[in-house]
């Protein structure tokens, strides 16, 4: 009998589904629904679980029902739910935007409600994850689900009004990284390495630098201290960075996020 099901099946609820599976969840505990028959049958077939159209069916199987579809679909979703859900589920909605007085308002008051804002890289158990509740969620329930994602990555407590920072940092923080890693391969290219060596010596820079830092336990400000030494190649780079407000800009990329992440946040 499955314990979980997910409610949407797109980029994140795959990632979800694949951390699940990864972390130990057997294929018969998980169940999902997804209205796009092409998408529904990949995942069927590609993850070996069962799927269903039938929220009833869904709801009478799973406790904890994890709601992960665009926010513009949530309302329509949230009111063919609301009849459905007894005092044995707990819905998780990792719907951006969405809070859980909004939740309730639809699910009704009594409704168990977690909020919870992963990011992509719960497919690999390497994820940051954002979690709260509603006071009518018991305190086995919430660890039972803090320790199931816990094997997706880092699990933070939060109060719910820092989601909106966490969607821009967490959420946001990886393209952010990744439009760096494009410039770094970028150069790597002009510099004369082929588009394939320079995105390997990249990968392998970047990881060997956080494994560095996490062995050593130090902080980047240190550790870069280390590797600049007086005159030579790195200072000079890095002079460059700062003659372009590199630092700055990083930190107002992150404040417009999060200032866009508010104005959606309904």
């Amino acid at each position: 009998m499955a314990k979980v099901a997910l409610i949407g099946a797109g980029n994140m609820g795959e990632a979800l589904i694949r951390g699940l599976l990864e972390a130990g969840f057997k294929e018969d505990e998980i169940i999902f629904s997804e209205v796009r028959d092409e998408r529904r049958k990949y995942i069927k077939e590609r993850y070996k679980i069962s799927d269903t159209k039938d929220l009833a069916e869904l709801t009478s199987i799973a406790q904890y029902i994890f709601l992960v579809v665009k926010p513009q679909d949530a309302e329509e979703l949230l009111e063919s739910l609301s009849p459905l859900v007894t005092e044995k589920n707990v819905i998780v909605s990792a719907m951006a935007g969405l809070k859980i007085s909004t939740l309730s308002s639809i699910l009704g008051e009594d409704a168990k409600v977690i909020r919870i804002m992963p990011n992509l890289s719960v497919a690999v158990k390497e994820g940051v994850i954002g979690i709260c509740r509603n006071r009518n969620v018991n305190n086995g329930e919430f660890e039972f689900l803090k320790k199931t994602l816990q094997n997706l990555g880092l699990v933070i407590e939060l109060k719910e009004e820092l989601f909106d920072a966490l969607t821009a940092y967490a959420g946001s923080g990886p393209a952010f990284f990744l439009f760096f890693l494009e410039g770094m391969v970028e150069a790597g290219v002009k510099m004369g390495f082929s588009k394939d060596s320079a995105f390997k010596m990249a990968e392998k820079i970047v990881s060997g630098t956080m494994k560095l830092m996490a062995s050593e336990n130090l902080h980047p400000s240190i550790l870069r201290e280390k590797i600049t030494s007086p005159g030579g190649t790195t200072i000079w780079g890095l002079a460059i960075l700062e003659e372009k407000a590199f630092k700055g800009a990083i930190i107002k990329a992150f404040e417009k996020a999060e200032r866009r992440a508010r104005k959606l946040s309904v």
